[in-house]
């Protein structure tokens, strides 16, 4: 990797993470450093596998390598992602504290399942993505898997979980 003559390269990837957050999601340092990465998905828990109107999940997860990502939350049929899939959030993810999700730390989501057939996930507070699931629920209880999607530079990682509606 070619740094300019100011920066010291540090060899752990630890030490490049502390290195890039001190700059933003727009420092060209940040974004240099970010093209050697890949995204890698550590963690992903999801707190049930059935869910009845009026309950809420929480999600947690946990990325490693890339620090400048898209996160994509899906709800789909199987355990790939696919046009027919319904995406329910959709966020950009770097180093700076405002963002919904943060690439130096455990990210939390909770969604929760309406009785009027709405999916909406929240983090902090802020809704983050909210789908009216009435024509994809086509028979309860309904069997489909929640997919999560980390992609840098068209590399992508997911993890699956499978939930049921009822």
């Amino acid at each position: 990797m070619n740094f300019p003559k100011h920066v010291k390269c540090i060899g752990s990837l630890t030490g490049i993470t502390l290195l890039v957050a001190c700059g933003g999601n727009s420092d060209p340092l940040t974004k240099e450093l970010n093209r050697h990465l890949e995204v890698d998905i550590q963690d992903f828990d999801v707190d049930k596998s059935n869910l009845h109107p009026g309950q809420s999940l929480d999600i947690e997860w946990r990325s490693e390598g890339a620090v400048l990502f898209d996160a994509h939350l899906y709800l789909s049929e199987d355990r790939t992602v696919s046009n027919s899939d319904i995406q329910i959030v959709d966020e950009k993810c770097g180093v700076e504290h405002n963002d919904h999700c943060h690439a130096a730390r455990e990210v939390e989501f909770t969604c929760e399942f309406y009785s009027d057939n709405y999916f909406g996930c929240y983090e902090d507070g802020d809704n983050i993505g909210t789908e009216d699931l009435t024509e994809y629920l086509t028979q309860l209880p309904f069997e489909n898997y929640l997919i999560l999607e980390l992609c840098s530079h068209g590399d992508c990682e997911t993890r699956v979980h499978r939930l049921t509606f009822y």
